[in-house]
C-alpha cells in the first residue's frame, strides 16, 4: 500500500530534482521542496514538459518523471566534487612551484581559470600542466585576493583557498563537510 508519507517523500524528491534543474537554468526563484504537490510544483512540471517536448499536463507521469530524473542525474554528475582537491602533493611542506609539471599543476590551472576571472578579471592561464610564468602570475593574483603572501608558489593554504573558492563558486560541498555528513 502506498502511504501518505511515501507520497510526500516522492513529491519532495520530484521537487528536489526540479529545483536543481531550475537552478541550472538560472531561475531566480527555483521551486521549494516541501513535499506538497501544489500549483508551484505543477507549474514547474509543465515548464519542464514544455522545454523537453513532453505532453504538457502538469502531472509527473512515468515519462515525465523519468525525463526529470535523467536531467537531474546529468546535472548531479557535474556537481561531483572536483578531483582537484585530492591531487595536491602529500606531505606537510608540499608545494607546487615553477618548473613542476603533471596532473596537480593541470588541476591548479583549471581552478585558476574557472573561478578567478569572476573575481580578478584575469586572463586565462594556458592549460599546459606545466608550472610556467603564466601559472606563477595566476597564483600570485589568487594569493593577493586571498590575502596570502604573493609568492607565486602554491602551498597548502593557497591550494585550499582556491579549492574552496572553486567549490563555492560552483555550488559544491566543501570536503570537510562531507566528513561530517551521516
Amino acid at each position: 500500500m502506498y502511504t501518505d508519507e511515501q507520497r510526500r517523500r516522492h513529491i519532495f524528491d520530484l521537487q528536489t530534482f526540479l529545483r536543481r534543474i531550475q537552478r541550472a537554468q538560472g531561475y531566480a526563484r527555483p521551486i521549494a521542496a516541501d513535499g506538497i504537490f501544489g500549483p508551484e510544483t505543477a507549474s514547474a512540471v509543465r515548464d519542464f514538459q514544455r522545454q523537453n517536448g513532453l505532453p504538457v499536463t502538469g502531472t509527473a507521469d512515468y515519462d515525465t518523471w523519468t525525463a526529470i530524473y535523467l536531467a537531474y542525474l546529468a546535472l548531479l554528475a557535474g556537481d561531483v566534487l572536483p578531483a582537484a582537491v585530492s591531487f595536491f602533493p602529500a606531505g606537510a611542506n608540499a608545494a607546487l612551484s615553477a618548473g613542476d609539471r603533471g596532473a596537480s599543476v593541470f588541476v591548479l590551472q583549471l581552478m585558476l581559470n574557472t573561478a578567478m576571472p569572476h573575481f580578478a578579471n584575469a586572463a586565462p592561464v594556458p592549460l599546459t600542466g606545466e608550472y610556467d610564468a603564466d601559472t606563477v602570475a595566476g597564483v600570485r593574483r589568487a594569493q593577493g585576493l586571498f590575502l596570502l603572501p604573493q609568492t607565486g608558489v602554491t602551498d597548502r593554504a593557497t591550494w585550499e583557498a582556491l579549492a574552496l573558492l572553486h567549490n563555492g563558486f560552483f555550488g559544491r560541498t566543501p570536503l570537510t563537510w562531507l566528513d561530517q555528513m551521516p
